[in-house]
């Protein structure tokens, strides 16, 4: 059975996928802080709300228009009981013709999300998003977690 914390962590990615199903960059950052840090799966980086809805309006109306984005947990790790680090391996499928610096395999795009999120008692929130691109290739020469 899963804690209130992982229920309210579990719902805050179900509502980013959601938002991002709809192709709606405000409500993809509903959760995020005025001074959220950003790195997308490129390497862009910013600092604000602006620019992380701004980037996002961006895909959402290009090359992610009608994509679906999951996120599987792989690990939280509580900093402390209000800090959270989730993180997340995402898949993107059903997008349009994405830039040739994205990898996919299968016709699905896969990154590691790592998001830090706190909770001031008013519900979770994200402070900083890192996205990168899992390269197919690499991944499937990669020994597995906890090899030796």
């Amino acid at each position: 059975m899963m804690s209130d914390t992982m229920i309210a962590i579990r719902s805050l990615l179900d509502e980013q996928e959601a938002a991002w199903a709809a192709g709606d960059a405000e409500a993809f950052a509903r959760a995020a802080l005025p001074d959220i840090v950003f790195t997308n799966v490129v390497g862009m980086f910013s600092i604000g709300r602006a620019g992380f809805i701004a980037q996002h309006r961006h895909i959402f109306s290009s090359f992610y228009r009608g994509s679906i984005m999951t996120q599987a947990i792989e690990q939280v790790t509580f900093a402390r009981p209000d800090v959270a680090i989730v993180n997340t391996l995402t898949e993107v499928s059903r997008f349009d013709a994405l830039p040739p610096a994205f990898a996919t395999r299968g016709g699905v795009l896969r990154s590691r999300l790592e998001q830090v999120l706190g909770d001031n008692g008013g519900g979770w929130q994200v402070a900083a998003f890192h996205n990168v691109i899992v390269h197919p290739d690499a991944a499937s020469a990669a020994p597995s977690p906890g090899a030796a």
